[in-house]
């Protein structure tokens, strides 16, 4: 067990550089959590606009309008001036300015509105969506008045509409959990496995390989099997050791209740699969780098670029048809699409556990060709010393 124990003396040396990428990792799932409960509880409230109005007509219509708007957004009116309007847009003071031309209360009589003008923010959704709101109390305004009613029937008629509330029910095919910390969480594990595994891995068998150090191991008494054994064994310990950090991570997260979550066992298949990936490339970093710089450059590049391009940090529904097609080429894509599945998920059937089958081992995959690739490379490196 002497390798065994090595391994991790010489880890400590590096544990600060282990603990930065395990500060991010904490930082970013921290971050996203703290953003995405923020989302949760606001779900169908509407963001409220700034909105000015500026009344050339002096009719009923303003007032109409702060009626039925008013209770979302907050609306001023305001007297016409180009300058201090672009200003305020400029600024985000205001957020939206509509202009009701001379004549219009008397155009809605007729059943046909005239135009209306407006100033906004270049876009901005929300301005945008607010337009298509006016438009659509404008058509139904015109629908009221040519039925009959008169302009200020029509408005109370509206008004009176829009107090009803709506009753949502979450449709029973959707997990209401499928966007929770804890799947946030585990959407961030590539490259808590990848940067720590490389890193971690890659520099004490750096040290494992220098040449004073290595003649002076293979002149030892203890076999070199004994020796591999010990050092796979502190490599498996050290990934064991990450993974039980990721469900303490999750444990306090969720307050305890992700272990009684049936998503549980399939989250755990993902990570173990991306576990052993970050292994084998810390293995292989470990065996071709030549020193700490090129470890460090391996790990930045491969955890950032990999992460990237797999949709860990940019959402893959933003990927083009392009992109895509080159994403399907690295492990973090599948992980991805398997957390996404799984934490969508309301019960297990056939086809799921297959899909998560098939993408877990392609992952798998991945892992058994880098390594297999290092033991090419070794025996390429003894047979040279030989």
């Amino acid at each position: 067990m002497r390798a065994f124990k090595t391994y991790f003396l010489i880890l400590n040396k590096y544990k600060s550089t282990v603990f930065i990428f395990l500060a991010v990792f904490l930082g970013i799932t921290l971050i996203m959590a703290k953003v995405n409960h923020k989302e949760g509880n606001a779900s169908f409230q509407q963001e409220r606009l700034d909105i000015a109005i500026v009344d050339e007509d002096n009719g009923i219509f303003n007032e109409m309008l702060k009626d039925y708007f008013g209770t979302e957004n907050d609306i001023v009116t305001i007297d016409y001036n180009e300058q201090k309007i672009t200003d305020a847009l400029y600024w985000r003071r205001l957020d939206y300015v509509l202009v009701i031309p001379e004549g219009f209360a008397d155009s809605l009589e007729t059943g046909k509105a005239m135009e209306l003008s407006c100033m906004k923010v270049p876009g901005y959704f929300d301005s945008a969506y607010f337009e298509s709101e006016l438009q659509m109390y404008l058509g139904k305004l015109l629908a009221l008045i040519k039925s009959g009613y008169s302009v200020e029937q029509a408005g109370k008629e509206l008004k009176d509409l829009q107090s009803e509330e709506t009753q949502v029910t979450m449709a029973s095919f959707v997990n209401e959990k499928q966007e929770d910390s804890t799947v946030q969480l585990f959407l961030y594990v590539p490259y808590l496995f990848i940067a720590v595994g490389v890193s971690g891995i890659g520099l004490v068998l750096l040290r494992f390989n220098i040449k004073e150090i290595k003649d002076r191991t293979e002149c030892g008494a203890t076999p070199m099997a004994n020796r591999v054994a010990g050092t796979v064994a502190a490599i498996f310990v050290y990934g064991i050791m990450m993974f039980g950090i990721v469900l303490v991570i999750a444990f306090l997260l969720s307050e305890g209740s992700i272990f009684r979550d049936e998503r549980l066992p399939w989250f755990l298949l993902n990570m173990f699969a991306m576990l052993l990936f970050g292994l084998s490339l810390g293995f292989f970093t470990g065996m071709v780098a030549k020193n700490n710089d090129v470890v460090n450059g391996i790990v930045n590049v491969t955890s950032l670029v990999l992460c990237f391009l797999g949709g860990v940090f940019v959402p893959q529904e933003f990927f083009g048809a392009g992109v895509r097609k080159v994403a399907k080429f690295v492990p973090t894509y599948w992980y991805v699409a398997n957390n996404d599945a799984i934490g969508s998920m309301t019960k297990t059937t056939a086809a799921f556990a297959k899909n998560i089958l098939i993408q877990s081992g392609v992952m798998v995959g991945y892992a058994v060709v880098i390594f297999a690739v290092t033991l090419v490379v070794i025996s390429a490196k003894r047979k040279r010393i030989c």
